[in-house]
């Protein structure tokens, strides 16, 4: 029983980083395009998705162990934030930026 016990928790160690890893990286990546970029695609202003995603690291960052379960809530809201971020306006906002609309 030991061995679940020690499997489950590093399972969910494992997933709070990689939660973590997502939310960092829609936070950097946010960071890299102007504003004009995101008005231009009509997806809210770059203050918004900072805000957004930076409280979402910061939730992150706390439901890293050994808070753990008691902010897991919290940590799948960030997470839906930094996921809606990369799977929906990255691409968008990449499509208007004149570094990216060559390639």
């Amino acid at each position: 029983m030991e061995y679940i016990a020690g499997f489950q928790r590093l399972v969910f160690l494992a997933l709070t980083v990689a939660a973590f890893v997502v939310q960092l990286w829609a936070f950097i990546d946010c960071l890299r395009f102007k504003d004009e970029n995101y008005r231009a695609v009509d997806k809210q202003s770059k203050k918004f998705w900072v805000i957004l995603l930076g409280v979402g690291l910061a939730l992150a960052l706390i439901a890293l162990p050994p808070m753990g379960m008691s902010m897991i809530f919290l940590n799948i809201i960030a997470l839906v934030a930094g996921i809606v971020y990369l799977t929906d306006v990255r691409p968008k906002v990449r499509a208007v930026d004149p570094r990216y609309r060559n390639r």
